[in-house]
C-alpha cells in the first residue's frame, strides 16, 4: 500500500460552515413566496431551478442567486414586486460577505498535519467567492494551494492529481460529499475519507454509490489524525 504524501480538502462543510446559511436564506425567500398566497412546494421548485440552471451557471452564491430570482417570477406567476425582488439579491449579496466560520477542529488538525503532508483545498464554485473564503479562512499558513474546479468529477480530479505532480494512490481526499469528495476520487484509484455534515445541500447527496465503494467515514476531522497513523502502520 503506498504512503499517502497529499491531502487534499474540500471546503464548503469540510472546513468552514456554508450551507447552513443558504438555508437560512432560503427560508426567507420561502417565507417572502408564501406572503403572495403561493401553495406550491417552494423548495422544491427552487431546488429543481437550481439544477436547471448548473450546466450554464455552475455552483455558487450567484447562481442560487439567479435561481431565487427565476423561482420567484414563476411561483408568484411575475406578481412579485420590484421591491421584493432587490430583497433577494441583497440576500445574495450578503451571503458573498458572510463571514467564515470554521467547523471545529480544522486549525488544530491543520496544524497536526502540515508537517507530514502536502495539503490542497479542492473545491468546485464562484472563483472568486471561493478564493476570498479561502483567503479570509487564515488557512494559507498550512495549505499549498487552492484548487477551484467547475466539477469536482474523475477526470477533473485525474487533471489536478497531474497538475500538481501527485500520484493517485499517494493522494487522500476529504469531504462532506460522496457525490463530489469520495466516489470520483475511489474511481481513479486514490484514497477517499468521508466526513458528514449535519447540513449538506440535496444535489450533493443525491448519488450512485453503491456498496461495494471502499472509504472510510470519520464522525469529525478530530479523527483524521488518528486515521493517518493507522494508515501508515
Amino acid at each position: 500500500m503506498s504512503a499517502i504524501s497529499t491531502i487534499g480538502f474540500d471546503a464548503d462543510d469540510t472546513l468552514w460552515e456554508s450551507e447552513v446559511f443558504f438555508g437560512e436564506v432560503e427560508k426567507k425567500f420561502s417565507d417572502l413566496i408564501i406572503s403572495y398566497g403561493v401553495e406550491a412546494d417552494i423548495g422544491k421548485e427552487l431546488y429543481e431551478t437550481e439544477k436547471r440552471n448548473l450546466p450554464k451557471l455552475g455552483y455558487g452564491v450567484k447562481s442560487f442567486t439567479i435561481s431565487m430570482v427565476e423561482s420567484a417570477h414563476h411561483l408568484t406567476q411575475g406578481k412579485i414586486s420590484s421591491g421584493d425582488m432587490i430583497e433577494i439579491v441583497q440576500w445574495g449579496k450578503e451571503l458573498l460577505h458572510h463571514p467564515v466560520k470554521l467547523l471545529s477542529g480544522v486549525l488544530d488538525v491543520m496544524s497536526q498535519l502540515q508537517s507530514r503532508f502536502t495539503i490542497y483545498v479542492i473545491t468546485k464554485g464562484d472563483p472568486f467567492h471561493q478564493q476570498q473564503k479561502f483567503n479570509d479562512s487564515g488557512l494559507s499558513t498550512f495549505v499549498t494551494d487552492i484548487e477551484i474546479l467547475q466539477e469536482k468529477d474523475s477526470e477533473a480530479y485525474r487533471k489536478t492529481l497531474a497538475s500538481i505532480d501527485v500520484a493517485p494512490e499517494e493522494f487522500l481526499m476529504v469531504g462532506n460529499s460522496i457525490r463530489s469528495d469520495i466516489l470520483p476520487v475511489i474511481e481513479i484509484g486514490s484514497h477517499a475519507v468521508h466526513i458528514p455534515h449535519e447540513t449538506t445541500w440535496q444535489y450533493e447527496t443525491e448519488h450512485a454509490g453503491t456498496s461495494g465503494d471502499t472509504y472510510t467515514i470519520l464522525e469529525s476531522i478530530r479523527g483524521l489524525p488518528e486515521f493517518l497513523a493507522s494508515f501508515d502502520s
